[in-house]
């Protein structure tokens, strides 16, 4: 008989409450303040702590813990699992995806795994752990579970927005001359994930909260296309009223589109700075 156990990183974004009751395995990213401490994502350092210290601190990010990884691999095999479905940040955003393919390879001989490129961060990635707890609870079988997530991955989209690009350059996350066009005149960039390469990419720039709400709405209806939208996430730093109005705006063109509002994971406020918001749009 099939068990079959969900890992992925801290940066997911699935509602606390389904990591609890599902018992999904989550391996800490690591936060570094000022080149010198480090702390475990979510455990010892959240979105609160970030934001409250990004201005009076050089706070950067790394890979899990090899160490933490296989503490949590090891666990998901002495609690008699047969079976691993992962998934983790984007390969095109962090080196978490090649970590997590090089320490599952280690245990191929002791358990069965498939790792998932999603190509995308957040709820991007944390829609398929939902689906896949989904999937699972109704009996459905690991091959099949994995089948349609892979065919899941494509049906996703995420554009935000932030304040300003100094601190996805400085990370590295975006090009030069995305920087220089996002920081003219106040203007603020709209971000997406690109699916051929799971690397951040401005695609467009607006001026006014306004014009950035409806914009990340023409992107959501032109992903869509004719397809019918499953959900809709809100992810926000803490921005409650940005994450309001761009729930109303999108709500008034979907009036019947479940919409779920969240806080993003303090990494993304590490390279984005303390002012993101946007949506995540799946499809069915």
């Amino acid at each position: 008989m099939q068990k079959i156990a969900i890992l992925t990183d801290t940066t997911s974004d699935v509602d606390p409450s389904i990591i609890k009751e599902y018992n999904i395995v989550e391996v800490p990213l690591q936060i570094i303040y000022n080149s010198e401490v480090t702390y475990k994502d979510k455990y010892e350092k959240n979105i609160d702590d970030v934001i409250n210290d990004i201005n009076s601190n050089t706070i950067s990010s790394s890979l899990p813990l090899t160490s933490d990884l296989i503490e949590k691999i090891e666990y998901i095999i002495s609690e008699g699992y047969t079976h691993i479905i992962a998934t983790c940040m984007s390969c095109g955003i962090s080196g978490t995806y090649n970590l997590f393919r090089q320490i599952l390879n280690l245990y191929s001989d002791k358990i069965t795994y498939h790792l998932i490129d999603c190509r995308s961060c957040s709820m991007g990635m944390g829609f398929l752990i939902e689906k896949a707890v989904k999937m699972k609870e109704n009996g459905i079988s690991y091959e099949e579970i994995v089948k349609e997530l892979e065919k899941l991955k494509t049906k996703e989209d995420f554009f935000f927005t932030v304040d300003k690009l100094d601190y996805l350059y400085t990370s590295g996350r975006i090009k030069r001359s995305s920087k220089v066009v996002g920081n003219l005149l106040n203007i603020k960039p709209i971000i997406t994930c690109i699916k051929k390469t799971g690397n951040l990419e401005v695609i467009d720039a607006v001026r006014g909260r306004k014009k950035v709400n409806q914009q990340i709405l023409n992107y959501i209806i032109d992903f869509a296309a004719n397809d019918q939208i499953d959900n809709i996430y809100i992810m926000h730093s803490n921005l409650q009223e940005n994450a309001d109005e761009l729930e109303k705006v999108i709500q008034d063109y979907y009036p019947n589109v479940k919409i779920y509002k969240r806080s993003i994971s303090s990494l993304f406020v590490i390279h984005t700075g303390p002012y993101i918001y946007g949506a995540v749009v799946t499809l069915k």
